[in-house]
């Protein structure tokens, strides 16, 4: 791994009204990491999130990706179009395919996003064109091998399985080329079989596609045997970081998140 960082986060702010949901917040991943962000619910966990995307803004602080070619990119007042371009990719806790179209389509729609066509060239259908969709079908077919879903991609999304859809969106969030991938509790609605598939899917992400990790996850199993460090949310500010070790010992943490789980997490 990597010392060289992808993101940093200072001092970050965001207010919606009179409620703070991110208070001071500072934070670093770095280029080539698992790193996860664990928190009670309403921690600021994914007002984070959007924060890193660009669909939120923070009245405070600074967010600086370091994305393709390493060029310093401030995050804070871009577009989230802008930011998915610099290298940013995200999945979501709630599925957000689309449920009427196949596996092969979903990936095809991530993979056909950063061409720069235009509307006016995919309805001429000119040479352009014509090649770059040849060059997308190539790239979805890969992507759908990679996550090992080449079985199901002529499936209507919606029919597919938990664990299923969860790869997919791992598949479409890829086909965009990120540098680094965001994963809102992938784990969700999977059973246990599907989240050791999963786990080694998101290593196999990093380790072959050299794409950076930055999970959400209430799986504290699932968390402390992928996760290389921690950040600790709680009412918005962070409370703790570390390695799964440092976490699990934290009494801090353990009273604030991890509660009766904490036993368990330990033994993990």
């Amino acid at each position: 791994m990597s010392s060289d960082r992808i993101f940093d986060v200072e001092s970050v702010t965001l207010r919606f009204g009179g409620v703070v949901s991110l208070n001071d917040v500072s934070l670093h991943q770095n280029r080539g990491e698992i790193l996860a962000v664990i928190g009670p619910n309403g921690a600021g966990k994914t007002s984070l999130f959007n924060s890193l995307t660009g669909v939120y803004q923070p009245q405070e602080g600074s967010i600086t990706f370091l994305g393709r070619d390493s060029k310093p990119i401030s995050i804070i007042g871009k577009k989230a179009h802008r930011v998915s371009s610099a290298g940013v990719a995200r999945t979501f806790q709630a599925s957000r395919m689309f449920s009427a179209l196949t596996a092969f389509e979903n990936v095809k729609i991530g993979a056909e996003s950063h061409k720069g066509i235009g509307v006016l060239g995919a309805m001429l259908k000119g040479p352009a064109t014509r090649r770059g969709e040849k060059t997308s079908d190539l790239k979805t077919a890969q992507l759908l091998d990679f996550v090992g879903l080449t079985d199901k991609a002529n499936i209507v999304s919606a029919s597919l399985s938990y664990g299923d859809r969860r790869r997919l969106e791992i598949a479409r969030g890829l086909a965009t080329d990120p540098q680094v991938l965001l994963l809102d509790e992938p784990a969700a609605g999977t059973n246990p079989s599907e989240k050791v598939q999963l786990t080694e899917l998101i290593r196999k992400v990093r380790d072959v596609m050299g794409v950076s990790i930055l999970l959400i996850e209430h799986d504290m199993k699932l968390v402390m045997s992928l996760a290389e460090r921690l950040y600790v949310l709680n009412f918005g500010s962070v409370i703790a970081q570390g390695t799964p070790a440092e976490i699990r010992a934290n009494d801090a943490v353990i009273e604030a998140y991890l509660g009766s789980s904490a036993d368990q997490t330990k033994g993990a």
